[in-house]
C-alpha cells in the first residue's frame, strides 16, 4: 500500500511538472509569435505551427487530467480561460496574415465557448476582471468581422456591466478608457447602418456575407473547445 501511494504521488508530480512545462513553453512561443514582423520575407508559418501545436497539447492535457490538476495543482477556471483565449487569438492572427476567413470563424467558436462556460466568472480581485474585459474586447472585434450584430449588442451590454464593476476598484481614468471602447462600438455599429454600395447608375448592390456556412472551408488547424 505504501509503495502504491508513493507511485501515485510520483505520477501526480510528473503530471503537474509536465503541465507547468507546457504552460511556460506555450507562453514563451506566444510571446515570440507576437513579436514577429508583420511584413517581409520570413517563414512565419513555422513559428505559428509550433505555437499552435504547443497550445493543442496543453489544451488536451488539461482536458485529460482536469481532476488531478484541480486537486493537486489548484488549476482555476480563469487559467483555462486564458489558454482558450490565446487559442482564439492564434486563430484570429492567422486570419490577419492569410485572409482565410475560416480561421476567423474558428476564433469565434472558441470565444463563444468561453462565454458559455463562464471561465472568468469567479475572481477574488480585479486582475481577473481586467482579463475578462480584454477577452470581451477581442470577442467584439471578431463578432463585428463576422457580422454578428445581435451578438455585438449583447457583448456591449455585458461589457458595460463589467466596467461598472471595475469602477469600484480602479481609477476614473482607467474606467473611462474602457467606457471609450464601448462608445466606439456604439458609434461603429451605428455607422454600419448608413453604409451602402451603389453602382454607377446609383442602384444599390446587395452583398451577401462571406462567412455563410456553405462558403466556409475548414482550416487545416482545428481544435475543439470542448
Amino acid at each position: 500500500a505504501v509503495v502504491s501511494t508513493q507511485s501515485t504521488g510520483t505520477e501526480e508530480r510528473k503530471l503537474i511538472n509536465d503541465f507547468v512545462y507546457l504552460m511556460e513553453k506555450s507562453k514563451q512561443l506566444f510571446q515570440q509569435l507576437r513579436h514577429l514582423p508583420q511584413h517581409g520575407q520570413f517563414n512565419w508559418q513555422v513559428h505559428f505551427s509550433r505555437t499552435f501545436d504547443c497550445f493543442s497539447k496543453l489544451w488536451k492535457f488539461q482536458q485529460d487530467h482536469r481532476g488531478i490538476l484541480d486537486l493537486k495543482y489548484g488549476l482555476q477556471r480563469w487559467q483555462i480561460g486564458e489558454i482558450a483565449s490565446k487559442i482564439g487569438q492564434l486563430y484570429y492572427h492567422y486570419y490577419l496574415r492569410t485572409s482565410d476567413t475560416s480561421y476567423l470563424q474558428e476564433a469565434l467558436v472558441f470565444y463563444l465557448a468561453m462565454r458559455q462556460r463562464n471561465y472568468y466568472n469567479k475572481y477574488e480581485d480585479d486582475t481577473i476582471l481586467l482579463k475578462k474585459l480584454r477577452y470581451y474586447t477581442r470577442f467584439l472585434v471578431v463578432a463585428f468581422m463576422v457580422n454578428k450584430m445581435d451578438l455585438v449588442l449583447e457583448l456591449k451590454t455585458e461589457m458595460s456591466v463589467l466596467i461598472e464593476e471595475l469602477a469600484e476598484t480602479r481609477s476614473a481614468v482607467e474606467v473611462n478608457e474602457w467606457k471609450a471602447i464601448v462608445s466606439e462600438v456604439t458609434n461603429f455599429r451605428g455607422a454600419l447602418n448608413h453604409i451602402s454600395v451603389t453602382r454607377m447608375d446609383t442602384s444599390t448592390v446587395f452583398l451577401s456575407h462571406r462567412l455563410l456556412p456553405e462558403n466556409r472551408v475548414l482550416p487545416e488547424l482545428t481544435l475543439s473547445p470542448n
